[in-house]
């Protein structure tokens, strides 16, 4: 399933960079610029799927910049995420223009080894150190403070954390099902 949805974005992606940015394209295009390009299969399973067909042609209305800036995105995102699986990390690196740090990562782990459901942060007065309190689980000191911010943002983008609010309006930050798999992932333990 996941290859079928990659191939479909990479045509989506070699469709669109065919075309002037602020084209705006139909389904019917598309379908056929596949079968030309001999994808018949492919297309019609395209044609099969009313849903497939209908998220296609709401793409594709969108403009095909749009189309190319969303693309980009995933792109980033499954080579960030890729970086820490063996076998597809080298090719990853060479696609990433950001990475997952190592701080993130160990995070990632240790909450995932305490089956921790969500972690706060510590408002400790008289510490430069950031301390998270995970729940279940110990507490964890960030290594590279300075860096936490942006490691916190990465994870809610790629949705490997939630972010909610607990009833002192304090942020709490969940452990998502994504961000398991991807643990299960990683054949290095850190």
């Amino acid at each position: 399933m996941i290859a079928e949805f990659a191939q479909v974005v990479g045509l989506l992606s070699a469709f669109a960079s065919g075309r002037k940015a602020n084209e705006i394209a139909d389904v019917g295009e598309f379908l056929n610029w596949l079968t030309e390009h001999n994808h018949i299969e492919l297309c019609e399973k395209i044609r099969r799927n009313q849903e497939t067909t209908l998220s296609i042609k709401i793409i594709l209305n969108k403009g095909l910049e749009s189309v190319n800036e969303k693309l980009d995105k995933i792109s980033d995102q499954l080579a960030i995420l890729s970086i820490h699986s063996s076998g597809l990390d080298d090719l990853a690196l060479s696609y990433s223009r950001d990475s997952m740090s190592q701080q993130a990562i160990e995070l990632l782990v240790l909450m995932d080894q305490n089956e921790t459901e969500y972690f706060l942060l510590s408002n400790e007065v008289g510490t430069n150190d950031q301390n998270l309190i995970l729940c279940p689980g110990p507490n964890y000191t960030c290594k590279e403070t300075r860096f936490f911010k942006d490691d916190l943002a990465l994870l809610l983008e790629l949705g490997l954390l939630l972010k909610d609010y607990n009833s002192s309006g304090d942020p709490m930050y969940y452990f998502t099902r994504s961000a398991a798999t991807l643990v299960g992932s990683i054949e290095k333990p850190l």
